[in-house]
């Protein structure tokens, strides 16, 4: 729970290698967080990232395995998250692949899976983190999108459209949770 003077003294990042997502990280041990989860695909490859939160003076750290493109996979892997974490202040949305778009082009199966990645893994796992946050009666989920939603170029229009659907969901999520305690943050 947020501290006597409101700062966020928990945090989750879904997407615990991204660089944005670290750097969030970084600003808020400044600000007297002390816990933190990095949740990635590979959690050992976080152990310097970890390191250095610690160096940053978060003092708990935890690394857990969590795969955005394996959405079945979400509601039992966030659930034993907030079981071992209870009173999280902030879930971190800030997973998610840029992928090309020529790639794309020619290979219509990976931006099918770089559409699972951005946008149902996000639906998938910010459905279970909006219910768990309700339970608890406060927290935000903080939801990371991009610019490239608001109008879909021709250089990035798979990457562009997940991100314009994460927008849409990002926003009605939030109005569901009016008056729970939990909310949602669009960034």
């Amino acid at each position: 729970m947020r501290d006597a003077l409101g700062a966020v003294q928990s945090i989750l990042v879904l997407g615990g290698g991204s660089e944005i997502g670290i750097a969030t990280v970084k600003a808020l041990a400044e600000q007297r967080c002390r816990t933190v989860v990095l949740a990635g695909r590979h959690p050992e490859q976080l152990e310097p990232v970890a390191d250095d939160l610690r160096a940053a003076g978060v003092t708990t750290v935890d690394l857990v395995a969590f795969d955005a493109a394996d959405p079945a996979s979400h509601e039992q892997v966030l659930t034993t998250i907030f079981a071992d974490h209870p009173d999280l202040d902030v879930v971190l949305l800030a997973f998610g692949v840029l992928g090309d778009q020529d790639a794309f082009a020619a290979d219509p199966v990976s931006a099918a899976e770089a559409a699972v990645t951005n946008y149902a893994g996000a639906v998938s796992s910010g459905l279970v983190v909006a219910q768990l946050l309700k339970e608890q009666g406060h927290g935000t989920l903080a939801v990371i999108t991009s610019v490239a939603g608001e109008r879909a170029r021709a250089d990035n229009f798979v990457y562009g459209s997940t991100k314009a659907g994460l927008d849409a969901f990002a926003q009605g999520l939030g109005d569901s949770l009016v008056g729970t305690g939990a909310s949602v943050m669009v960034v």
